[in-house]
């Protein structure tokens, strides 16, 4: 039970120093604008800059206009219908009486301007067998963990996304798929190259077949702390050229770097200072080290502003440079956010639809332990599950 006298003074010293941090951030952002200026100007120069530099940062790539331009919000098609999917799992946990665990895909199609009727579904996907519970790893087998998991329902989302735009997909009928978060499998680094490779053959053959359809599909991150375009700023900052983090100068020289001033502005700050409410940035390439691995479909990214926040927008290359299959992605995204105040109405319905809340967890464990004891299983929980479930041991 929490001490809330005590806690209540933890928090008020937490605010107040909240306070100071933020008004250094407010200096922060305005020299990252001022420098995003500048450097519109003279872009060819900086990238030419950043083509001969080494850092230790992760940059934006693919800087083929000038990085504060901005793009009104498209009209939007008259008629068109929008697939979204998301997803949640039951994690395996040791303590109960089996490793199994559980993914839940939630799909939803809206049709807009043709009066079709709205799908709205989830599919469980239960897994317990010895090749789904644990993975070979430097020969020898090991247990799934979160990140694996993860990686598997994210897969199992886009491989839904594909199926339901395929099957709406024609010629009188503009569609379009989005998913929550970031397409770019940074989870999959460190594991097994068998992993990886299932993983991403999933989504490669999910992003073929919306691309052969000319289905554009598009991840959506809401509150986006990346920082891509800002350290492409840092480099900016830094006299030297070409910049080699190795081997900078300034090093135990100085109080601060001459890169550091605007170090920890994330990208949304800086363009929550520059669009304007339906406006959305150019487009940018990632340079995350998995993406060496996506071939065609390496992903590409710009940030919109929906009114209520700035959010990250990230799709492949084949849909970044098709400027009618962007600008639907534009629309729409901007349009989604608007009829669900704030974030995406399509996403916020799949959530609904696949999110596991923690009594049906508890109902999962409850009816898999009537099976086990139905079918005559021994079962054999931990004292930690007992005790919660306050059955005395």
């Amino acid at each position: 039970m929490l001490d809330f006298v005590s806690l209540h003074k933890l928090l008020d010293d937490m605010v107040i120093d909240q306070k100071t941090v933020h008004r250094n951030y407010r200096e922060k952002i305005s020299l990252a604008h001022q420098t995003l200026v500048d450097s519109a100007i003279q872009w060819k120069q900086l990238v030419e800059k950043i083509e001969k530099s080494r850092t230790s940062w992760l940059l934006a790539d693919d800087l083929h206009e000038p990085f504060d331009r901005r793009y009104s919000v498209p009209l939007r098609p008259e008629q068109f219908t929008v697939v979204a999917t998301d997803g949640s799992q039951i994690f395996p946990d040791r303590h109960e009486l089996s490793a199994c665990y559980l993914i839940n895909i939630g799909t939803v199609v809206l049709h807009y301007g043709s009066g079709e009727r709205p799908i709205l579904m989830n599919q469980p996907r239960l897994f317990y067998t010895e090749e789904d519970t644990s993975r070979e790893w430097n020969g020898r087998r090991v247990p799934v963990n979160a990140e694996w998991i993860s990686a598997l329902r994210g897969a199992f989302e886009i491989q839904e996304l594909s199926l339901f735009a395929e099957r709406f997909a024609s010629d009188q009928r503009q569609v379009i798929g989005l998913t929550d978060g970031t397409l770019i499998l940074w989870i999959l680094e460190g594991k097994p190259i068998e992993f990886q490779k299932e993983i991403l053959n999933c989504y490669f053959s999910s992003f073929e077949q919306l691309k052969s359809l000319r289905i554009p599909l598009f991840g959506y991150i809401s509150h986006p702390t990346s920082a891509d375009v800002v350290n492409v700023l840092r480099v900016a900052l830094c006299p030297e050229n070409p910049t080699n983090c190795d081997r900078c100068p300034y090093k135990n020289q100085q109080p601060e770097l001459p890169c550091e001033p605007i170090a920890g502005v994330t990208d949304a700050m800086l363009f929550a200072s520059i669009l304007e409410s339906g406006e959305r940035s150019p487009t940018f390439k990632s340079q995350s080290e998995i993406l060496k691995q996506y071939g065609d479909h390496t992903v590409y990214f710009c940030y919109l502003n929906v009114g209520a926040e700035i959010v990250r927008i990230e799709l492949p290359k084949w849909i970044a440079r098709d400027e009618a299959l962007l600008q639907r992605v534009h629309a729409i995204a901007y349009d989604q956010a608007q009829k669900g105040q704030g974030y995406p109405v399509s996403l916020s319905e799949a959530h609904e639809q696949a999110i596991i809340r923690s009594n049906e967890r508890e109902q999962f464990y409850r009816l898999l332990e009537n099976l086990y004891v139905r079918e005559g299983l021994e079962v054999n929980l931990s004292r930690k599950v007992l005790k919660k479930r306050n059955v005395s041991v």
